[in-house]
């Protein structure tokens, strides 16, 4: 039912070589005998443990009951696990085993799937250590969660910078004196940008094109605020639906309420010095909180700053 193979061009006994024990080929185990050194049971059939497939049929009885609404697993699991499961539980229980079937693809390093048995493992503490918790997050939810996933530093590194670009545009400073647009103009657009994220959410967790409403965010409110506009609405919402996909976007500490004012004197200070044509000054400012981690980019205006 799940990975639509006709019974009939499947290869007998492909897993397990055919016995007297099985009345046809494709028989799974529900209950297998010991082996010696295996924990084991006693049962009617004798000293015994469960079949893989039974196991989880077991746990969803006991703790969901006898349907449950999703059922997620990689997609190697389709078959047979997952056939097997459903096969046994709806005979037991005569119901529907699962309303929904999710199957994620699987992540690939090159050509080859990432796994346990091949070795090709990148451990997540590396890469959370390396590239931060919401560029992974990026990563993954760049590609739909049916599509494979290649592994790759340079996919990484794009994915970190996306998550700056989100975070900057998360927290970038407003206009001192912003062009308020009108109350219905910004809740349209804030409105649509909802509407559109909330799309894509609907189509089996389209999370790419989610993820393309808060880029297309981060240019409006980049816009806005070349244009002295406010981007306020659209700013909040870009913290909200981050949030639904498990970006933190998290300040950086040094962007802090305590940090702010010091900043913004000394970006007054540079725009004063650019104004007199003190250049050498001005670029002395700049570069000092360059140091520090803080980014000025002029526009028309003002100057805004962010935390790299």
């Amino acid at each position: 039912t799940l990975s639509h193979r006709n019974i009939d061009d499947l290869m007998s006994g492909a897993r397990i070589d055919p016995t007297e024990l099985k009345e046809d080929p494709l028989d799974f185990a529900l209950w297998k005998g010991a082996k010696p050194g295996e924990p084991s049971w006693e049962s009617p059939w004798g000293p015994g443990r469960p079949g893989w497939h039974i196991e989880c049929s077991a746990m969803a009885l006991a703790h969901l009951g006898e349907s449950i609404d999703i059922h997620g697993g990689g997609a190697d699991l389709i078959f047979p696990h997952h056939e097997n499961e459903i096969a046994q539980s709806e005979a037991y229980t005569g119901r529907q085993f699962a309303r929904t079937w999710m199957h994620n693809a699987l992540l690939r390093l090159g050509s080859e799937k990432m796994s346990k048995s091949v070795g090709n493992i990148i451990a997540l503490d590396e890469a959370l250590a390396r590239w931060g918790g919401d560029a992974v997050r990026v990563f993954i939810l760049s590609s739909h969660y049916r599509s494979p996933l290649t592994y790759s530093e340079e996919a990484l590194d794009a994915a970190r910078s996306g998550a700056e670009r989100l975070r900057a545009a998360a927290f970038l400073q407003p206009p001192a004196d912003p062009r308020q647009l009108g109350d219905e103009e910004l809740a349209s657009l804030v409105r649509v940008s909802r509407e559109r994220f909330e799309r894509a959410m609907d189509d089996d967790l389209g999370t790419a094109q989610a993820l393309a409403v808060l880029f297309d965010l981060v240019r409006d409110i980049n816009r806005a605020r070349d244009a002295v506009q406010d981007f306020g609405p659209q700013q909040e919402l870009l913290r909200e639906l981050a949030g639904v996909l498990g970006l933190t976007l998290e300040a950086p500490r040094a962007q802090s309420a305590e940090a702010a004012p010091f900043i913004d004197l000394l970006v007054s200070l540079r725009t004063k010095l650019r104004a007199e044509k003190q250049w050498a000054l001005s670029d002395q400012v700049r570069d000092g909180l360059a140091a520090l981690g803080v980014q000025l980019k002029d526009g028309p205006g003002g100057t805004a700053w962010t935390i790299e």
